[in-house]
C-alpha cells in the first residue's frame, strides 16, 4: 500500500498517482497493511482466548487429580461403609485407622463398622474387631458398649480364624477393663470353649485368655493338661498367663521361668502377661525387669505392663 502524503489516501502498491487527488506517488515507499502486521506479528484475540482456555482446563484437571488434594469429610448419614464393594480394602483400612483416631464420632458411623466383621477380606475384618474392642472399653454410652461386645462374641463365634481370635481378645480386654458381663457369662462360656477346643495355639490361647479375663473358671483344668503336656512353648506360656489371671500358682511359676528364659521374644510375652496376673509378685517383678534388668525389648515390655496393670488397678477402684 502506498499513502499519499498529501491527502493519506491509501493506494494500491502499483499505483503512480493518488485516486482522491491525482497527486504523483511514485516515490512514495510501499508500507505493509497496519492489520496484516497486527495480525501476523502477535495472536489474535481468538488465539489468545482458546490458550487461555486451555490453560483453565489444565489446571482444574490437575486440582481434581492431584495427590494433594483434600477430600471433604463425610457427613454424619452418609454411606461410608454401606457398601464396601464401592471401595478398596485399602480405602476402608484407611477410613477404620482414621475413625480409630477420632474421639467423637456419631452413633450412626459407628454402626456401620459392625457389618464389617464378616467382610471377606481379613485385614479389614481384623480392623473392625480392633475398633469395636476399643469402643468396648471406652465408649460412654452402655447401650452402645453392650452392642459392641455382642457384636465381638458374635465374631467370636462364627468368623474366621483370624477374626475370631482378635475378637476374643478384644471381648476380654472388655471384660478386664470393667466391662459388665455378668449377663453375658453363658455365651463367654461358650465361645471361650469353642476357641478351647481348636487345634491351633492362638485360637486355644484366645480361648483361654477369654475365659480368664471374665473370671471364670471352666477351662483350668484344659489350662493345666495345656501346661504340662503341650509341645508347643507358646501354647504352655498362652495357659500359664491365663492361670495366672485366676491366681492359680503353676501358672505364675511358669511365667518367672519363662521371664528368667533365654528367648528374647518368649521373655517379652512372658513379662507383658504379669500385667494382668493376680499374683502379688508381678508388679515387683515388672518394676525390676523395667530397669532394663535383662534387655531393652524385656524392659519395653516391662513398662507396658507396668502402665497396663496400673489401669487396671484404677478400674478396680
Amino acid at each position: 500500500m502506498k499513502k499519499c502524503p498529501s491527502c493519506g489516501y491509501g493506494n494500491p502498491d502499483t499505483g503512480a498517482k493518488c485516486g482522491i487527488c491525482s497527486k504523483d506517488i511514485t516515490a512514495v515507499r510501499i508500507k505493509s497493511d497496519p492489520v496484516q502486521e497486527k495480525e501476523s506479528g502477535r495472536p489474535s484475540l481468538m488465539v489468545l482466548s482458546g490458550l487461555l482456555l486451555l490453560l483453565c482446563g489444565a489446571v482444574v484437571f490437575f486440582m481434581e487429580n492431584s495427590p494433594w488434594k483434600k477430600e471433604a469429610p463425610l457427613q454424619s448419614g452418609e454411606d461410608a461403609f454401606t457398601d464396601e464393594n464401592s471401595f478398596t480394602y485399602e480405602g476402608v483400612l484407611y477410613g477404620l485407622d482414621k475413625m480409630a483416631a477420632m474421639r467423637f464420632l456419631p452413633e450412626a458411623d459407628k454402626r456401620r463398622v459392625l457389618p464389617l466383621l464378616s467382610s471377606p477380606e481379613d485385614k479389614v475384618a481384623y480392623a473392625a474387631a480392633k475398633l469395636l474392642g476399643e469402643w468396648s472399653r471406652s465408649d460412654t454410652d452402655a447401650a452402645l458398649r453392650r452392642l459392641w461386645f455382642e457384636a465381638l462374641l458374635g465374631a467370636v463365634s462364627t468368623g474366621r480364624p483370624v477374626v475370631r481370635r482378635q475378637a476374643a481378645l478384644e471381648a476380654g480386654f472388655a471384660a478386664a477393663f470393667g466391662f459388665p458381663v455378668q449377663p453375658y457369662l453363658e455365651r463367654v462360656r461358650q465361645a471361650a470353649a469353642g476357641l478351647a477346643a481348636q487345634k491351633e495355639p492362638e485360637l486355644k490361647a484366645a480361648g483361654f485368655f477369654l475365659s480368664s479375663m471374665a473370671g471364670l473358671e471352666d477351662l483350668s483344668g484344659l489350662m493345666s493338661e495345656t501346661l504340662l503336656s503341650d509341645p508347643s512353648t507358646s501354647a504352655k506360656l498362652y495357659a500359664a498367663c491365663s492361670l495366672s489371671r485366676l491366681g492359680h500358682a503353676e501358672g505364675h511359676a511358669y511365667i518367672l521361668q519363662a521371664a528368667a528364659g533365654k528367648d528374647p521374644d518368649l521373655r517379652s510375652e512372658a513379662l507383658f502377661c504379669l500385667s494382668y496376673s493376680a499374683s502379688p509378685e508381678a508388679g515387683r517383678l515388672l518394676l525390676s525387669a523395667s530397669k532394663d534388668s535383662f534387655d531393652a525389648a524385656s524392659a519395653e515390655a516391662a513398662k507396658r505392663g507396668i502402665k497396663l496393670r496400673e489401669q487396671l488397678a484404677i478400674i478396680k477402684k
